[in-house]
């Protein structure tokens, strides 16, 4: 089935990918500075709740935060053009309005278990904003299993709860679980996120 959500049009994927770049550098890769913007406050959490039920109505949650008309996601890896436009015949871009966000968002990602979906292998790296461009989400599952968000407010801890947010002890604890016998992997990492985020929770 082909969604809506979904662009086919080379000038709405123009537009978007402005958009994408005006919140993130989408040629870095964590945990090297991978916004644009220096935001107020960032957030991490497992790779793993962009896929699940309730992150829907987390990032409807969000954008009404910041007014949003619609919430996009693309892919950095697999390439948006270069994989899915030429193998698909759509980008590796989903446009999300706020009205069918919740219903639609889990179907889109999943594309009723297609191979080439972002659940499957097209979602290794991807990045999630809003159309304010004032917060964005990078989705790193090919290296660490993690999304960090970066947001130009402080967010209500009952919206920010629902993705399970990690501190740095949290987080420490969960890298070194994925580098059981890589503890020096997981510490040099996190040394450098902070490095690279001084507002990171």
């Amino acid at each position: 089935m082909q969604y809506s959500e979904l662009v086919t049009d080379d000038n709405a994927f123009s537009a978007l990918r402005v958009e994408c770049s005006n919140v993130f550098d989408t040629n870095q890769r964590l945990p090297r500075q991978v916004f644009r913007q220096n935001f107020t406050k960032y957030y991490v959490f497992e790779h793993g709740q962009i896929l699940r039920e309730h992150f829907s109505k987390f990032l409807k949650d969000v954008a009404c935060v910041f007014e949003d008309r619609a919430v996009n996601y693309m892919t950095l890896d697999p390439d948006p053009v270069d994989y899915y436009r030429r193998n698909c015949g759509f980008f590796g871009l989903a446009s999300f309005e706020l009205s069918t966000l919740t219903s639609n968002y889990i179907k889109v990602m999943y594309r009723d278990g297609n191979a080439d979906s972002f659940r499957a292998r097209g979602g290794d790296i991807g990045v999630l904003w809003g159309s304010s461009q004032r917060w964005g989400i990078f989705c790193d599952r090919a290296s660490w299993e993690l999304c960090l968000m970066g947001s130009s407010v402080k967010l209500d801890e009952s919206i920010m709860d629902t993705v399970g947010c990690m501190d740095t002890a949290k987080l420490t604890a969960y890298l070194e679980t994925l580098y059981q016998h890589k503890h020096g992997v997981a510490r040099e990492f996190l040394d450098r996120l902070e490095e690279s985020y001084p507002a990171f929770a």
